[in-house]
């Protein structure tokens, strides 16, 4: 096989399937004869996973490397983010987060550098010729709740923070959140990652003719992007620490910094973007549902407030 099989993309809709169709053209050449049909359909689920999360996330084209050794087959998808992939806890419910652990599931080995100059990075995957046991890793259930396929999560995706405090957070000044409802906080985070997934589909399908209505959805997007789609800042981190001990709530602080009032009124414009959006596309899972939507306005509340000089004050709802 040719050492440098590679091809570039385009931050299209249809890059996932190109990429597809290029893993089967490399499959299909004189030296790759030896891939068993098993292994090349795992690849492809693989690479379709990569391909789309890049897509998705970072929001620029990609380039796509496959890679063969005797005993082994590497897919590369390089893009313009630096952001490596990150896994969080998951609820039954999840629309979103399961590329992941279906990887994880197909392969034997995983991971994502940043590239030197820092203006992107390459996530990787490789599959043994030999192929997986599909048995062995329950396919059949749901991989976001195996034990095993955590494990490997968390050591392969770098998904576990530092036990450690950060001091800046915790110093005076800053902003908390008393009593977090980590329960109803997790779904929050998955309704939004579903937003921006949806939001992302409809910029990179060009679902949305009017312009306005697409900056709009755009602007947004980028928003939640910042909060969502990269590393987790330490106040997530404290939720996932809170959730591995099993409690059901926990302090959270946040650095108070000197655009806060822009960056909430920013929140809050986006907020009525979203509404808009929402009788603009008719695309139903724009909308939070009461009990999301009445955590995320007072998490707004309390920030407002504490930037202001209040006292914060603890969530007041059920810790569900």
């Amino acid at each position: 096989m040719d050492e440098d099989a590679r091809v570039e993309l385009p931050a299209e809709a249809g890059s996932a399937g190109r990429a597809r169709r290029h893993l089967r053209r490399t499959l299909t050449g004189p030296s790759a004869a030896g891939v068993p049909e098993a292994v090349a359909a795992d690849a492809e689920v693989c690479l379709s996973e990569l391909v789309t999360n890049a897509l998705l996330h970072a929001g620029t084209g990609v380039s796509v490397r496959v890679r063969l050794t005797p005993s082994v087959l590497r897919l590369e998808v390089g893009d313009g983010s630096p952001v490596v992939p990150q896994w969080v806890p998951r609820s039954l419910t999840a629309s979103t987060g399961r590329g992941l652990p279906l990887i994880t599931a197909l392969s034997t080995a995983r991971g994502g550098e940043v590239h030197p100059d820092g203006r992107g990075k390459t996530v990787w995957c490789e599959l043994l010729l030999t192929g997986v046991d599909h048995g062995e890793v329950g396919l059949e259930v749901d991989l976001a709740l195996q034990d095993e396929i955590d494990a490997l999560l968390a050591a392969d995706w770098e998904s576990l923070p530092d036990p450690d405090p950060d001091p800046v957070l915790s110093a005076p000044g800053g902003i908390r959140l008393l009593r977090y409802p980590l329960g109803r906080g997790v779904r929050l985070r998955e309704h939004r990652e579903a937003v921006l997934r949806e939001l992302r589909l409809l910029s990179l399908t060009h679902a949305i003719t009017d312009p306005g209505t697409a900056a709009r959805a755009d602007a947004v997007g980028d928003q939640l992007a910042e909060q969502y789609a990269g590393h987790l800042r330490p106040a997530q981190a404290r939720v996932l620490q809170a959730l591995a001990a099993g409690e059901d709530s926990a302090d959270l602080d946040y650095p108070r910094l000197s655009d806060h009032p822009g960056i909430l009124e920013r929140w809050r414009r986006n907020e009525q973007e979203l509404d808009r959006l929402i009788a603009a596309t008719g695309v139903a899972v724009l909308a939070a549902p009461a009990e999301l939507r009445e955590l995320a306005d007072w998490m707004l509340v309390e920030f407002e407030r504490q930037v202001t000089g209040g006292e914060p004050r603890p969530w007041p709802g059920p810790l569900d």
